[in-house]
């Protein structure tokens, strides 16, 4: 990092906006010579890659194409085999390639393996550079342009001009220039200019004076000086110090730019490629992915849980892939897969492209088995051979945010789906999440959201089905209670429903009229508490002994064995003539008569208008009784508001 202002005039980006441009050919076919004769920048920074003369680490450099298309990035990635981990960590970054093939050799080994890359990381445009032309003849660069003509013709970049042209003698490079314009005009951005600012590292530093950088292609959205971020998957959490671009400092990265983060915070010993610098919470790590592969012809065909090396973004695991709704990952198959991830997890997002490379040689393109893109980075748990998880990703695959919400909403069932993790699991702006929630309300796929929570329509509606049947077997069990306590109805919800869809579901209920909340009891509309012919006597006989007694009730222990009933049955009964006001039930879990309550609040009354206050042993000559259901009545006139404690003795409330 530098503290210098910038200079050279303002920073002009391509008017489509920024844009990467990554070089890939074979080694020693002249990339770093090319981008040098086009941009000035030597990016060959290392000694041992000056003293070997091959590119080692990642080069980058900025490219003025004219005022219509703006300054683009460059990066030159090494072109030996043993380095393809580096360069893919380059071209998964990249929006357009440079292809280089050296006019004198015709395509080579890392031609190949490079151009498969290209493909499997999406690259749909791109330049060819016949490089070294000075050293070949006519012929020679004829039968070098057929050659490469017949590697891309099965390929995107099968139009793709093909340029003559010579670092050395700097024939063709005004053509080059021309042709990487034209391209640059017509690629559109690669990678995501929404969601959440994410910086891949591919290489981080301690910059004396400054601390930790970290450098790599931003995607997303922008990242600003002075916001935090966190490091992920590790956790660590920084303090954007500054931006820089090609060394021009700014306050404001812009997506697709090459950017170089200066972190305050953290040490950069802790940083290393593969780390991706996001927002806090932005991302989930994960260690499984559901993804689309293409599996290339000339690979090996797998099995279940075959190990391969993963290289996604800028990170490398071991991992190992299997196919879904497949057998095996035969030559040739496109389709999905799910990797598991071994030691670190991993960040992605839905749409991320991502290579998978063996441990041995193939005829055509070296290591490189495949690759494809991210599909879900929660996968959901079926077993691969189950048809409704292709069925699942194939919605998932469509691009559609709103179809994405609505799969995720069904595979989420009772629990629900929070918008937070979806927004999460899913790279999408706010506002893209909130125009899905709408739409899919409108359409009624889904049920609003109870906070923060969306439930799909069909699973709120058998939820709440299975709510009214739980309701409904309540009253016939317990035909005297007026309905059932809410928390004892949500705490028989179908397991794995969430509180929020719960709710959710009984406010459909309600509102259907199909159900009756009354504080805390639920009950359907037409309930009411029935007594058949035994239990009507034994109702009777409660009231007539509740009359009998006055204020010296039994304890209901042995009033129930009076009456011959469980003490549970007992309860029921008095809550049903509590609720009726035939029995007032008072602390120490006695039950009195209403009228002789009644009678007791007047005497008290009477009492207090003469004294102004009632002591325990005038209580006592009041009710008549003992201690046992004094002390009780006088909490009892004390809950109903007629006297309140002061001391040891009662005043009018």
């Amino acid at each position: 990092m530098s503290s210098r202002p910038a200079s050279g005039g303002a920073h002009r980006t391509s008017p489509r906006g920024a844009l990467v441009l990554g070089t890939a050919g074979h080694i020693d076919h002249g990339k770093t010579a090319l981008v040098r004769a086009l941009t000035g920048v030597d990016c060959d920074r290392l000694p041992e890659e000056k003293r070997r003369g091959i590119t080692i680490e990642l080069g980058f450099a900025p490219l003025d194409l004219g005022e219509d298309v703006g300054r683009l990035s460059v990066v030159d990635v090494p072109g030996h085999e043993r380095f393809v981990r580096t360069m893919v960590a380059g071209a998964a970054g990249i929006d357009f390639v440079l292809l280089v093939v050296a006019a004198d050799e015709g395509v080579m080994p890392q031609t190949r393996e490079h151009a498969a890359i290209c493909r499997l990381l999406g690259v749909e445009h791109g330049v060819v550079a016949l490089s070294k032309c000075d050293l070949a003849d006519a012929e020679m660069r004829a039968l070098a342009r057929d050659d490469v003509r017949e590697l891309l013709a099965p390929t995107a970049l099968a139009g793709a001009p093909v340029v003559a042209c010579s670092a050395t003698t700097g024939e063709g490079l005004d053509a080059l220039r021309a042709a990487l314009a034209g391209c640059a005009r017509e690629a559109r951005a690669r990678t995501p200019r929404t969601g959440p600012p994410r910086l891949a590292i591919d290489r981080a530093f301690a910059a004396k004076g400054f601390g930790a950088v970290a450098t790599g292609t931003l995607v997303g959205s922008a990242l600003e000086a002075g916001t935090q971020v966190e490091i992920h998957p590790r956790g660590l959490r920084a303090r954007v110090r500054g931006l820089q671009t090609h060394g021009r400092d700014l306050a404001r990265a812009e997506p697709g730019a090459r950017t170089a983060v200066n972190l305050q915070g953290v040490d950069a010993s802790a940083l290393a490629r593969g780390d991706v610098v996001s927002l806090p919470g932005a991302l989930a790590p994960t260690r499984a992915l559901d993804v689309r592969i293409d599996w290339l012809g000339p690979a090996p065909a797998r099995g279940d849980a075959a190990s391969v090396e993963l290289l996604l973004g800028t990170a490398e695991r071991r991992a190992r892939i299997a196919p879904i709704g497949a057998p095996a990952l035969a030559p040739g198959y496109a389709g999905f897969a799910r990797i598991h991830v071994e030691g670190d997890p991993v960040v992605a997002l839905p749409g991320d492209r991502f290579v998978v490379r063996g441990f041995a040689r193939t005829r055509e393109h070296g290591a490189t088995l495949g690759g494809g893109r991210v599909v879900d980075v929660a996968p959901h748990l079926l077993r691969r051979s189950d048809p409704a998880l292709a069925r699942e990703l194939a919605e998932l695959d469509a691009g559609d945010a709103a179809r994405a919400l609505r799969t995720r909403a069904s595979r989420a069932g009772a629990r629900g789906l929070a918008l937070a993790e979806f927004a999460r699991e899913s790279g999408l702006a706010a506002e893209e999440v909130e125009a899905s929630v709408r739409a899919l309300v409108a359409e009624g796929a889904i049920a609003p959201a109870v906070e923060g929570v969306v439930v799909d329509a069909a699973a709120l509606e058998a939820l709440a089905r299975a709510l009214a049947r739980e309701v409904d077997a309540h009253h016939r069990r317990e035909p005297l209670r007026p309905g059932l306590a809410l928390g004892t109805l949500r705490s028989r919800a179908p397991g794995g429903a969430s509180e929020a869809a719960v709710d959710a579901a009984l406010r459909a209920l309600v509102e259907r009229g199909e159900l009756v909340v009354e504080a805390d009891l639920a009950r359907t509309p037409s309930h009411a508490p029935t007594l058949d012919a035994a239990t009507r006597a034994l109702v009777e006989r409660m009231r007539a002994d509740a009359a009998g007694a006055g204020l010296e009730a039994s304890a209901p222990r042995e009033w129930a064995a009076t009456l011959g009933v469980p003490i549970e049955r007992f309860r029921d009964l008095a809550a049903h003539l509590e609720r009726e006001g035939a029995l007032v039930r008072a602390p120490g879990d006695l039950w009195f008569a209403r009228a002789a309550v009644d009678a007791l609040v007047a005497r008290v009354r009477a009492h207090l208008g003469a004294h102004g206050e009632v002591d325990t042993a005038a209580y006592k000559r009041l009710t008549g009784t003992t201690r046992r259901t004094t002390v009780p009545l006088m909490e009892l006139l004390d809950a109903l508001g007629v006297t309140r404690r002061d001391g040891d003795r009662r005043v009018a409330r």
